[in-house]
């Protein structure tokens, strides 16, 4: 009978079983699902919040701005900047990989900015902009992809 090696807590280890895929255990692939969505909601809220920030920034320290409304866009650049590093910190707590949370914190970012930038100011966003835009949600979409299976060892060089 061959020798199974077996980890401190109890549990055997991927190298008893090496043609087996590692995957996360049962009770952790009921809820994968429901962690991404969470991740990623978590993640779109931080960076709406971190635009939302900016274009407070951007109202508050404006040329002409009396002193009250300037005290209103700093305290409102203080709250939302502290809720989006909130967001942020849930959102890395539920994604699979800090580069899926920052990547889709961008992401969010770069809209919400587009959006409030057309709101507020009037501004209208480039082709070469949105081709730009374009290209991360192609990057968003391959890193939120399922990675493909490890292939197998060829036999001459299993040892």
């Amino acid at each position: 009978m061959a020798a199974r090696s077996l980890s401190t807590a109890g549990a055997v280890s991927s190298t008893a079983y090496p043609d087996a895929p590692a995957e996360f255990p049962h009770h952790l692939q009921a809820g994968a699902m429901r962690r991404r969505f969470w991740g990623a909601f978590n993640c779109l809220c931080a960076g709406a919040f971190g635009a939302l920030a900016a274009a407070s920034a951007k109202l508050a320290f404006g040329r002409e701005v009396n002193m009250s409304l300037c005290v209103l866009g700093i305290v409102t650049m203080a709250s939302t900047n502290s809720l989006m590093w909130t967001f942020f910190s849930r959102g890395l707590s539920f994604s699979m990989s800090s580069a899926i949370a920052s990547v889709t914190v961008t992401f969010s970012n770069i809209l919400s900015s587009a959006f409030l930038g057309y709101v507020l100011y009037g501004e209208c966003q480039e082709v070469l902009w949105w081709g730009g835009v374009f290209l991360i949600l192609c990057g968003l979409t391959l890193i939120h992809r399922k990675l493909p299976p490890a292939w197998k060892a060829l036999p001459h060089k299993q040892q």
